[in-house]
């Protein structure tokens, strides 16, 4: 069970440190279904964009462009749109360190946070922190759990807040970002098929072997096995990561409604972590500090990589005169670089790391549906053969169509809501 639990650990982000305690200190348990849910209409969009690299050996861009050179556009200008993510998440998590270290600004700490993160990447020093944050927010996940478990209401006060019903008054903008950003967003599907790249999971070892002249021959249980790995750290990271997020929210609830005390603004770290000092007392706060930081801090770092791969996935396969090693660095460094500016501007413009990932997820939304549909058509249109018999079964498909349909009218009914209701 180990993998699973820390991808679900390290999978902990803006989502549940940031949107689900301002849910539950603004509206109780009103918004509560939506975690649950949100997760449910997700699951094969991130399924089956990994089933595809470990079955196809290859990235789920190489299914993108066959669709033609659209997706391509598409996809970058998405990279470009989420300048808003990186500049709230950057925020959220600068919010963190001036709680506990106000010598700088808010604005100073977000870009001393998105310099280090693409100094980080360049230098490649990354895996010498992995454990250290790792364990930081292993702690921290652990810490809000056992503050649910310390706080928790009777049951029967929010279990009935699972089922479905309409956002209260003034909460569409919160509505839009719970969906957009729980248990992450879409975008994160072709980055994780990127990632298996790397990784050489599944076929794609088999395939580079091949490449390279030689015959390969498989156990009759290789891919089965591979699967049954991938299946098992999915579902067990989601559903761990699903009921931290709901214990976010309910202890929010507890603890910050019932005295008006919402997240906002650079206050927001200090507003969070007073749900765990008033729980267990003054001395957990640089844990949680530290808990926090390094969840919002591995996001931050996770995008500048995933997004960046993306971006210059996209410029190299729309002008194949690029696709050469340098250009390539140029590419993927250059993204970087213009998140830093751009991400800049919005921080000293707009330094309410609430709102502006409210904004960035809300957007994360409506880039959501055809996303997802192009991740089932690639596992429509491409597995044959033997892929067949790794081919989703039928609930799975219907499955994927309801998420994906599930997400386009949600979209719809958020600008509905946001500017026309």
């Amino acid at each position: 069970m180990g993998p699973g639990i820390a991808a679900a650990m390290t999978g902990i982000g803006a989502s549940h440190l940031m949107h689900a305690p301002t849910a539950g200190a603004q509206y109780g348990y009103a918004l509560l279904w939506i975690i649950p849910v949100a997760y449910l209409l997700k699951y094969c969009a991130f399924e089956f964009a990994h089933r595809y690299t470990l079955v196809r050996g290859e990235s789920i861009m190489e299914a993108y462009e066959r669709f033609g050179k659209w997706p391509l556009w598409y996809l970058g200008f998405q990279s470009l749109a989420n300048t808003f993510g990186i500049a709230g998440r950057a925020l959220g998590c600068a919010a963190l360190l001036w709680a506990a270290f106000p010598f700088l600004s808010l604005q100073v700490w977000a870009i001393v946070i998105l310099v280090t993160c693409v100094g980080i990447l360049w230098a490649g020093k990354y895996a010498a922190l992995e454990s250290a944050v790792k364990l930081a927010i292993i702690v921290f996940a652990l810490a809000s759990l056992t503050a649910f478990l310390l706080q928790a209401p009777n049951p029967a006060e929010y279990m009935t807040r699972l089922l479905p019903t309409l956002p209260p008054v003034g909460a569409a903008l919160l509505f839009g970002a719970m969906f957009g950003y729980f248990p992450t967003t879409v975008e994160v599907a072709p980055m994780q098929s990127n990632w298996a790249v790397d990784k050489k999971s599944g076929m794609v070892k088999v395939r580079e072997l091949e490449r390279q002249g030689y015959k390969v021959n498989l156990a009759p249980s290789y891919m089965r096995n591979y699967m049954k790995l991938f299946k098992r750290d999915m579902n067990i990271s989601y559903i761990v990561s699903m009921v931290t997020g709901m214990a976010f929210l309910i202890v929010g609830a507890v603890v910050l409604n019932p005295i008006g005390l919402v997240p906002e603004s650079r206050e927001m770290g200090l507003t969070i972590a007073r749900i765990y000092t008033d729980t267990f007392g003054a001395w957990i706060f640089p844990i949680i500090i530290a808990g926090g930081v390094a969840a919002l801090f591995s996001t931050v770092f996770t995008y500048f990589d995933g997004q960046a791969r993306i971006f210059e996935e996209c410029c190299v396969r729309l002008r194949r005169s690029w696709d050469d090693e340098r250009t390539r660095m140029l590419l993927y460094r250059g993204f970087q670089i213009l998140w830093i500016v751009a991400g800049t501007a919005i921080i000293y413009g707009l330094p309410r790391p609430i709102f502006v990932v409210q904004i960035a997820s809300v957007l994360a939304l409506l880039f959501s549906p055809l996303l997802f549909w192009m991740n089932i058509r690639a596992i429509k249109d491409n597995f044959t053969g033997p892929d067949l018999e790794f081919l989703p079964s039928k609930f799975m498909f219907a499955w994927a169509w309801a998420g994906t349909a599930g997400l386009a009218i949600l979209s719809l009914y958020v600008l509905y809501l946001q500017f026309l209701s």
